[in-house]
């Protein structure tokens, strides 16, 4: 398991000794690695869901003390910190998506180059799997799926032809078929096709965009000022949310443009760090292809306003907005 961009993750989180910091997404433990390696004296606790996931990064950290390895899915990040009373952290990063060891467990199910029992759970205590989604949703649910998820032309299609399937869709390699039985086999879109199926598959059973927008919330709620966070996405969907919380998250207030007054109670919490997502260079793309989707985005907490600074910004919002609509000769009723 090779990390993405590690690099340039550990420069924009800009490790302080012994400060605390999160790997919300510790997959094999390489980017924790590097982050211990790159600072051993911090505090690291690192999330996934997955126990294989877990094993494997025990094995790899196994030499430094100051970490702590968590079995839970990044939603409960509040949750476990608290739990260990942590009330605030210095640094988190996200690496998105599946992980490199779960694609290259056969047994897995989340790769159409290899005939698995079609499971795709990252979490392998969820009862729900993706031989469940496949074989018990309609056509119009699965299209939908494949729509929303994959970004897929053929949906419908595709998802038609899985259901006059005479018996049950069991395997990867089934649902593989299955896909080249309606785009065709062995060319460019084919293959896309096969990446963009599998990817809405898995994201629907294991809830990925549901809980990504709270939980990037959760995690900038956490930050100390001067903390940073860093998220590595690797489709379109991700990270839009990633940009549009980090978005939300910068502005002074959120509330509709037309408001005279601020009554969002909404602050500036980040300044963005990358004005437009960080990609990998040429040279990691050979050398770890499955760098090429990746996008980093970061940005740095901010400190937090008191009671006198939030009444001077509302106050001067207001003002703002009374000279926009006397510039304008607004004769709106609100005005």
């Amino acid at each position: 398991h090779t990390p993405v961009m590690a690099e340039k993750c550990i420069s924009y989180l800009n490790l302080r000794a012994g400060k605390i910091y999160v790997d919300a997404t510790t997959g094999g433990g390489g980017h924790s690695l590097a982050m211990l390696k790159s600072e051993p004296s911090i505090r690291l606790y690192c999330f996934d869901q997955d126990m294989e996931a877990i094993e494997e990064a025990s094995k790899k950290l196994s030499n430094y003390e100051n970490v702590e390895l968590i079995k839970a899915n990044f939603q409960q990040l509040r949750t476990e910190l608290a739990y260990r009373k942590v009330k605030g952290i210095d640094g988190i990063l996200f690496d998105l998506g599946v992980s490199s060891h779960q694609l290259n467990n056969e047994n897995r199910g989340f790769s159409f180059e290899k005939d698995a029992p079609l499971d795709m759970r990252m979490d392998s205590s969820q009862e729900y799997s993706a031989y469940d989604a496949v074989n018990e949703l309609d056509a119009k649910e699965l299209a939908r799926i494949f729509r929303d998820y994959g970004e897929e032309l053929n949906a419908f299609r595709i998802a038609k032809a899985i259901e006059r399937s005479p018996k049950p869709v069991n395997t990867t390699g089934e649902l593989t078929r299955i896909i080249e039985s309606v785009v065709g086999k062995g060319t460019k879109a084919s293959l896309k096709t096969k990446v963009r199926i599998f990817q809405a598959l898995r994201i629907y059973v294991n809830k990925e965009l549901e809980v990504l927008a709270s939980t990037l919330k959760d995690a900038i709620n956490l930050l100390n000022p001067k903390g940073r966070i860093v998220v590595l996405s690797y489709h379109s969907l991700e990270d839009r949310i990633v940009k549009q919380e980090f978005k939300r998250a910068e502005q002074e207030c959120i509330c509709p443009p037309r408001s005279l007054a601020c009554n969002c109670n909404h602050h500036k919490q980040l300044v963005i760090l990358t004005s437009k997502p960080i990609t990998a260079s040429e040279e990691e793309i050979l050398a770890n292809p499955r760098s090429r989707s990746a996008k980093l985005r970061a940005a740095e907490k901010v400190k937090e306003e008191n009671k006198e600074e939030k009444t001077y910004r509302k106050s001067n919002r207001q003002k703002t907005q009374e000279e926009k609509c006397v510039a304008k000769s607004c004769i709106k009723p609100h005005c």
